[in-house]
């Protein structure tokens, strides 16, 4: 939202958002962002949990030539829908799997796209039909999946894009396809925060840096979006960040610096670190939720720290909580809207094209329901 720090306020709702600054905002959304939650997602795409469906299906891997791929990109796609956004599968090469998009539109401007991904694709070289992949890199997919479902209950100015790409670990062959398309097409992408390996920090053998940091990757036409996000990083979580400047920097935020789109990499370590073998995981059987070396705490900061990033971005838009018909009152022009967001929400967005994104969240729990109607009706005769 567009909050100043010093605001005249006046009684009632308007009094509750004046004395919200951006950074309250901020905080608020990113600390939608539970662990529990991520693991949810973790848990299918790393075959610990079936996908929905009888009988129950344990993905065994998700390489990006194999058959499970195409059920993990189900699974992806249905999950961006059941948020509320659109959502679609990139078919780049017929086999390989496919690359899985979905948006919320900007409200102000929508040509402006930024782009929070990670691929979703696995690799064992031993043996590519059992590849957890739950580092490499359930853990950036399902950052993006995690910041779908929280920020599709918001407005922006720019549209935001949730990208899980296929076909990285044979050389960024989706992300290469998407940036493409993309360019040929004529699309304004500002910028790309792309998440990839984000489980296993203490490490570093490079540089005389903290063994415990977040590697912020970028070539030098990107440093400008590193900066914001190292600084996102900075002002909302407690970890190190360090910002690596180079055009060899590899994994899908590289395959958008070939056709001249700015974008960041967020990692565990350099890739050359990895490479090298910082992560003993890296590409085997142990890569799975279970691995003891994985820390949980840092992974969720890095989840917090990138959405703080992309709100930042994307340029959070003014919603007032209640006013449901978008009329800037909350009034009883609202209580059919309310009701109808209620109990439909599909109904409510039909009725409501231009007003998706009403927030009727009133009691700040996450969710619109019953619980939200004792609030909804101090606040409709409090003004």
């Amino acid at each position: 939202m567009r909050f100043s720090t010093m605001m005249t306020c006046v009684c009632g709702l308007v009094l509750l958002f004046c004395q919200t600054t951006r950074a309250d905002e901020v905080q608020w959304i990113i600390q939608q962002a539970t662990l529990s939650e991520y693991m949810s997602y973790l848990r299918v795409l790393t075959g610990v949990d079936p996908l929905p469906g009888s009988p129950p299906y344990y993905l065994r891997n998700r390489y990006s030539l194999g058959t499970d791929i195409r059920r993990a990109a189900n699974w992806l796609q249905s999950q961006f829908e059941s948020f509320g956004l659109a959502a679609q599968q990139q078919t780049f090469q017929t086999n390989y799997g496919p690359n899985v998009v979905a948006e919320l539109p900007g409200r102000t401007n929508p040509q402006n796209i930024y782009i929070i991904c990670g691929h979703y694709d696995t690799y064992h070289q031993a043996n590519q039909n059992v590849a957890p992949g739950c580092d490499d890199n359930a853990s950036g997919t399902c950052t993006a999946l995690l910041a779908a479902r929280i920020l599709a209950r918001y407005r922006f100015d720019s549209t935001i894009r949730f990208i899980a790409f296929a076909g990285e670990e044979q050389w960024m062959v989706g992300s290469l396809a998407y940036a493409a398309a993309a360019r040929a097409a004529g699309e304004n992408i500002v910028g790309v925060i792309n998440l990839d390996m984000i489980l296993q920090p203490s490490f570093d053998n490079l540089e005389p840096d903290p063994d415990h940091d977040l590697d912020i990757e970028s070539n030098a036409a990107s440093a400008w979006l590193a900066q914001i996000v190292a600084a996102e990083f900075a002002l909302y979580t407690p970890i190190d960040v360090e910002v690596h400047i180079g055009d060899d920097l590899y994994s899908d935020h590289w395959a958008f610096w070939q056709y001249g789109y700015d974008a960041v990499g967020l990692s565990e370590n350099t890739v050359y670190e990895i490479w090298g073998g910082s992560n003993n995981a890296y590409h085997q059987l142990t890569d799975t939720i279970y691995n003891p070396n994985y820390e949980w705490d840092f992974a969720m900061h890095v989840v917090r720290g990138a959405i703080a990033g992309i709100v930042r971005l994307a340029g959070l838009v003014d919603v007032i909580v209640g006013d449901l018909n978008c009329d800037g009152l909350v009034d009883f022009g609202d209580i059919n809207p309310f009701v109808l967001r209620l109990t439909d929400p599909a109904g409510y967005r039909l009725t409501f094209p231009d007003c998706p994104d009403a927030h009727g969240d009133i009691n700040r729990d996450g969710v619109v329901d019953s619980g939200d109607i004792n609030p909804f009706v101090r606040l409709m005769t409090t003004q």
